[in-house]
């Protein structure tokens, strides 16, 4: 009896698992699809190696709306490589279209983001371990504040991987004032001016590796000032901007 129920519990699992991952990869096939039409229409190239297997792709963030991903996966052709992205959005189909395309999901929300960013940390060390490409965003979604997260660090340290700088050169800046128009109106903006911007330029800098002889707070530390000095030239050279700064008190749990 134990055993027919464990193994009924098994297959609603796994039914419930086939039904989830169905529509994501689905929609995530749409987004490679999108990734390549985007590519048809703005000349995206990449500067530098490309990026190698497994690795952090730690990549400033300043267009916005989703675009910035799509140039990072078509100059680095890492097709089946996924993100960090924010769960803290109030449209639920937006937030299942960000689950299908990037999977790792964070939070801002105090009540939550103990238990959720925990367990997508775990989940994305696991995912670098077994050969993954993730991409993070270490301004978090407002650039303009001009600071530095530690979570790219973090991540490389605990995986054992390479955590390298990407730049974007000739990217349109994303406007504050834009925040809280209807997505579809948003992405619209965007597209218009990135298809201005003709093209694009994707700058994936020298690796910086974890060392694991250091203790880890010592080793992010270590990371995120090699990391913010690559960031603050990317802004200087691409934007004429200061870059963001590495605060040592922000860091994550």
């Amino acid at each position: 009896m134990g055993v027919s129920a464990q193994n009924k519990r098994q297959l609603t699992s796994w039914i419930k698992r086939i039904v989830l991952e169905i529509p994501q990869e689905f929609f995530w096939f749409n987004y490679i699809l999108g990734v390549v039409f985007l590519a048809a229409l703005v000349h995206i190239r990449r500067v530098g190696q490309k990026p190698p297997r497994p690795c952090v792709l730690a990549v400033t963030h300043v267009s916005g709306y989703g675009f910035d991903p799509l140039f990072v996966v078509w100059a680095s052709r890492r097709f089946r490589s996924f993100a960090l992205y924010s769960i803290d959005r109030p449209n639920r189909f937006v937030r299942f279209l960000c689950q299908s395309f990037w999977r790792f999901g964070v939070t801002a929300d105090p009540a939550r983001k103990n238990t959720v960013n925990s367990r997508t940390l775990e989940a994305a060390v696991d995912y670098l371990r077994r050969g993954g490409v993730l991409q993070v965003y270490p301004e978090g979604e407002k650039f303009w504040e001009g600071r530095l997260y530690p979570g790219a660090a973090v991540l490389a340290r605990r995986a054992g991987v390479p955590l390298i700088p990407v730049g974007l050169e000739n990217a349109p800046r994303y406007e504050p004032e834009v925040i809280g128009v209807p997505i579809l109106k948003g992405l619209a903006h965007a597209l218009r001016r990135t298809l201005a911007q003709r093209w694009i330029a994707v700058h994936f800098g020298p690796p910086i590796y974890p060392n694991p002889a250091l203790p880890e707070k010592e080793d992010v530390d270590r990371m995120m000032n090699e990391l913010a000095q690559a960031f603050q030239k990317f802004y200087q050279d691409f934007y004429g901007l200061p870059g963001p700064v590495w605060l040592r008190e922000k860091e994550a749990e």
